[in-house]
């Protein structure tokens, strides 16, 4: 099952921990006891479809983000209920309860904030430090293309065949496509002799593909996978590496640990970005986004300092680089969506102090301030991440709750998602994934109805220079892109062409490795690419909003900005138990879990820059070699695929005319798949073709509206 840390429980592979969420790392100082009542619990279920997970949505049941396959095609969740609840209530909608764990106490929270939390001392930071494991890392471009798919023809493709190492133990990671669909028994053997099964994943009744519910140990030696189906047909697959490295120090002198004395609320996140802008105005100016929010309450029910403003808030952003006038690669950063999600504030005013107090000593962080222009918002919801804070940490939504009152002026989740508030792929469009009613993932009365929503849209429409988005969230560790919405039918927005999904996971691995370089922590490969084939639907979502441009239906999957979507929270593996252990969902302890996901992510984030830079200065063009040439003959019809240097779109005719950018285009083999080949059958084709990257330059030189062939590849193809 999934790694939802709970009470024993027989037969489930998870970590129990004591009483509460609060987690803490290896060798950290046990929080002191507190007698006083959860504040909430998290009940992981078991469901037979996401379509039900979707239901208890619709119910008002708040479901968290790490929704999973688990064995069998079943569907596994985290519900958070707030401590006093009972789980009668999903028993009685089908629900198997797979475990509870209570969050929290008050005490236990109110010690973790800013102001109230210990700072981390000198030594206890460099305790945390991360230190070099002989890992190297490129400071090139993205990749290449993905090596083709095994056996698109037979029964089975395997999709993907990952390893990698982590705390020192060997894991994989395998999606394999089936003809047979979600009922054939499929199997993988390594070549070491060990044999796992995978199980089918099932989407809104749309069978996907087969997978592990989580990644599993394997042999060191292990180099490759003959995966089998039921009808006794096979395939076999190498491993290839996910991730490059491991731990890695910090440079000599570079300053890092900022955030090191609790989780934050809004004006202790603006202070922040206010001195980095006073202090290096050369460097950073803070930008007063336009639409205030309704503001945190007035009353004596409400339990924010009196030092925390009521009414009316202003949402801050900072804007940091050497040429902040348009002329650079824009690269909007923005945390805090949701509510109770505290440490992505964390990961934002982390990463901006590292950008302005390394400006001058760092050479990357040099090289990022002159080639790139980069927005930062620390806090998207500024009231209800107070709330949270203050009030109740279960908070999810803003403080918007008109038409949602109680009348005892409880405001938990009575407000808007943020996340579940935008324009493209709404619920008003008839995407699946918000709800029309009040609950953890309203969408409010109208697309852009809130002010939060409209603050993010302004920067991208007003600086048409960002590229590239990152929203980041909590918790689970995934990494993903769009689309993220689909219909009922799951018919989902336009997709991604192959290059561009090449150029996603490529740049991904770059980011994740980043990550990485930490703690050692492993992003799984099962948890990156687009929203909708390794989560589910999240309609109205603010990274379609700046994938799509704002489209409210658009028709191509060419990203407006490369956007991404961060999950923090990474489940780490615990070497004792050998099982994977969940790092504290929503509320990790702060002084090692809480700022060390802090600080991994911050890395993350400076890979996202790394990648944005490259992008920036790239004037390298593609090149592009195929499985076939004109010396010879074939026998019978001939499967033409290409390699190419990085991720690219081959842009190809069979006809002897001269390919442009509305030629046809190699084509994606289906969900997760790599390249479809070129299928030639007449006794003498002449293939010709060029290759485009992601930042336009294309190959060779060729211009595709000119008259000239220079730069064309061709190749006459003769079939016997």
């Amino acid at each position: 099952m999934r790694r939802t840390a709970s009470l024993s429980l027989a037969g489930l592979s998870t970590i129990a921990l004591a009483g509460s969420l609060l987690v803490q790392g290896p060798g950290a100082t046990p929080a002191a006891a507190d007698s006083g009542p959860p504040i909430a619990k998290l009940v992981r279920i078991q469901v037979a479809s996401t379509t039900d997970v979707q239901r208890l949505e619709a119910a008002g049941f708040d479901v968290a983000h790490d929704v999973s396959s688990g064995k069998d095609g079943v569907i596994e969740a985290t519900v958070v209920l707030d401590g006093a609840s009972d789980v009668s209530a999903l028993t009685a909608r089908g629900a198997k309860v797979l475990s509870t764990l209570d969050g929290p106490t008050r005490a236990e929270v109110n010690a973790q904030r800013k102001g109230v939390a210990t700072p981390l001392s000198a030594a206890e930071k460099a305790a945390l430090a991360p230190k070099s494991a002989g890992s190297s890392k490129s400071s090139g471009k993205p990749g290449g293309s993905r090596p083709p798919v095994v056996s698109p023809k037979g029964t089975l493709t395997v999709l993907r065949s990952d390893t990698w190492t982590t705390e020192g133990t060997r894991m994989v990671s395998l999606e394999v496509r089936s003809k047979v669909g979600p009922t054939d028994t499929v199997t993988a053997t390594t070549d070491t002799g060990q044999t796992l099964r995978l199980s089918a994943f099932v989407d809104r009744g749309v069978y996907l593909y087969h997978r592990f519910d989580e990644p599993q140990m394997v042999d060191g030696g292990a180099t490759k996978v003959t995966v089998k189906s039921g009808d006794g047909t096979s395939v076999t697959a190498a491993l290839q590496p996910w991730t490059s490295g491991g731990t890695t120090a910090y440079p000599a002198g570079f300053q890092w640990g900022f955030t090191d004395d609790g989780y934050v609320d809004a004006t202790q996140t603006d202070a922040v970005i206010e001195k980095l802008a006073a202090d290096r105005p050369d460097l950073a100016e803070v930008i007063d986004l336009p639409n205030p929010t309704l503001g945190y309450p007035e009353g004596s029910r409400y339990k924010a300092p009196a030092s925390y403003p009521r009414g009316p808030l202003t949402v801050k952003a900072i804007r940091i680089g050497k040429h902040r006038d348009g002329s650079r690669t824009g690269v909007l950063m923005y945390s805090q969506e949701h509510a109770r999600e505290w440490v992505t504030s964390l990961v934002a005013i982390e990463t901006a102090q590292r950008l302005i107090r390394n400006a001058d000593t760092d050479a990357l962080t040099g090289s990022l301030l002159e080639n790139l222009d980069i927005f930062i918002i620390p806090q998207v919801n500024p009231d209800g991440s107070a709330y949270s804070l203050y009030d109740d940490p279960i908070q999810r939504n803003n403080l918007n709750d008109s038409g949602c009152e109680r009348p005892d002026g409880n405001l938990t989740n009575r407000g808007v998602n943020i996340n579940r508030n935008f324009s493209v792929g709404s619920l008003f469009d008839g995407y699946v994934g918000a709800t029309a009613t009040c609950g953890s993932n309203f969408a409010g009365k109208a697309e852009l109805s809130e002010p939060e929503s409209r603050n993010e849209t302004y920067l991208t429409k007003t600086h048409p220079n960002i590229k590239f988005a990152m929203n980041t969230h909590s918790y689970g560790g995934y990494f993903m892109w769009s689309p993220a919405s689909y219909r009922p039918d799951r018919t989902t927005l336009p997709r991604p062409s192959l290059g561009t999904e090449n150029y996603f996971f490529a740049a991904s691995e770059k980011i994740l490795s980043e990550v990485r370089e930490y703690r050692d922590t492993v992003v799984w490969p099962g948890q990156t690419g687009t929203v909708v084939d390794v989560l589910y639907s999240a309609a109205g979502n603010s990274g379609d909003e700046t994938y799509y441009g704002g489209v409210n239906e658009p028709t191509s999957g060419k990203p407006k900005v490369y956007a991404w979507d961060f999950e923090v929270g990474l489940p780490r593996w615990d070497k004792a138990t050998s099982s994977w252990q969940d790092t504290g969902a929503f509320w990790p302890q702060f002084r090692d879990e809480g700022f060390s996901q802090a600080m991994e992510f911050a890395n993350g984030w400076y890979g996202i820059f790394e990648v944005a830079q490259q992008y920036e200065l790239d004037k390298t063009a593609p090149t592009s070699t195929p499985n076939v040439d004109g010396r010879g003959s074939y026998a019978g019809p001939v499967d033409v695929l290409w390699q190419t240097s990085e991720p690219a779109t081959i842009y190809y005719t069979t006809d002897g005319s001269r390919p442009t950018l509305s030629s046809p285009t190699v084509q994606q083999d289906g969900v997760r798949g790599g390249a479809l080949p070129v299928t030639l059958t007449a006794k003498r084709t002449v293939l010709q073709w060029f290759s485009v990257d992601e930042k336009g330059n294309i190959e060779g030189g060729y211009d595709p509206s000119g008259k000239s062939s220079k730069g064309l590849h061709r190749e006459v193809i003769k079939i016997r």
